[in-house]
């Protein structure tokens, strides 16, 4: 694994080697996240240009108040950026992806219509609301 990079004041970066300077999207996540690893598997299998920025969310990163106030008052992960948007919630981050990709959005107008098909597609990843190891160590997070 690449060594953590903790540029000025901000989170940690892991990966630092592969950093994309073309990336569409900046996904911060923690590894240990269901909802992270929802948001990560959507933006691999979609093939967009995505970077991941590792938050330490364990060592308390997301209750700093740098973290809130500029990423997200609520101290909550994950946070995704696309241009000028910064958008929280997985199920709405979801949402955003299927309509801008034109991918799992539905097959047909009904489908469509249905303002949360894709978070159901993804619920809980084991019951518990966090990733298990497996999911940890899937292709998605080795990016």
């Amino acid at each position: 694994m690449a060594h953590a990079v903790r540029p000025k004041g901000g989170p940690t970066r892991r990966f630092a080697s592969k950093v994309n300077p073309m990336a569409d999207y900046r996904l911060y996540c923690t590894a240990v996240s269901g909802n992270c690893y929802k948001v990560a598997l959507m933006l691999s299998l979609s093939k967009c240009r995505w970077e991941p920025v590792l938050v330490d969310y364990m060592g308390g990163e997301t209750r700093g108040e740098k973290f809130r106030s500029e990423l997200n008052e609520l101290g909550e992960i994950p946070v995704l950026e696309h241009g000028a948007k910064r958008l929280t919630q997985s199920g709405a981050i979801l949402t955003y992806l299927a309509r801008r990709t034109g991918r799992f959005e539905g097959r047909n107008k009904d489908e469509r219509g249905r303002s949360s098909g894709v978070e159901h597609n993804l619920p809980s990843l084991n019951g518990k609301g966090t990733a298990t190891r497996r999911q940890r160590n899937s292709r998605a997070w080795r990016r």
